[in-house]
């Protein structure tokens, strides 16, 4: 006795297949963090047109504002302008973009040269983003590199 499927069932088959296959997504999705890029998203989007004047500020110190590794290669050294080693203040920040709980934020304090030494025991390995924001002289200024941590 051969036995034939109508259009009915394969319709069914095609609906069951389609349910399944959308619970099967929303029970993956739900297992997965989902991580903003920061709390105050929308807040600091806002302000994103000042936060370009201040990275363009950053970028027209030129050579005078550095990030450089340290000779150990265990530490990361901030240099700032001479001129703005007494007026300084800020933030220096290390952004993880694959995990929003291991972001670190330090504030900015250099010392007579306009060094800030930063260590970089105790970092995860991989791919670090570090934001340095600082205001000098009633100017604001902003500037971020990316550093790879072996």
């Amino acid at each position: 006795m051969k036995r034939y499927l109508n259009w009915g069932s394969g319709i069914a088959a095609v609906y069951t297949a389609f349910a399944v296959s959308t619970v099967a997504f929303v029970m993956f999705a739900m297992d997965h963090p989902v991580d903003l890029v920061s709390a105050d998203y929308y807040a600091r989007s806002l302000k994103q047109d000042a936060r370009r004047e201040a990275a363009a500020r950053a970028t027209a110190l030129g050579p005078a504002f550095r990030v450089d590794l340290a000779a150990d290669r265990r530490d990361l050294v901030v240099t700032l302008p001479p001129a703005q080693t007494h007026t300084a203040s800020g933030t220096v920040t290390w952004y993880r973009p694959s995990d929003a709980r291991a972001d670190r934020v330090f504030p900015l304090q250099v010392d007579r040269e306009g060094r800030q030494t930063l260590p970089l025991v105790g970092l995860e390995t991989g791919q670090w983003m570090l934001q340095v924001e600082w205001t000098a002289d009633g100017r604001s200024y902003y500037d971020e590199r990316p550093v790879h941590i072996p």
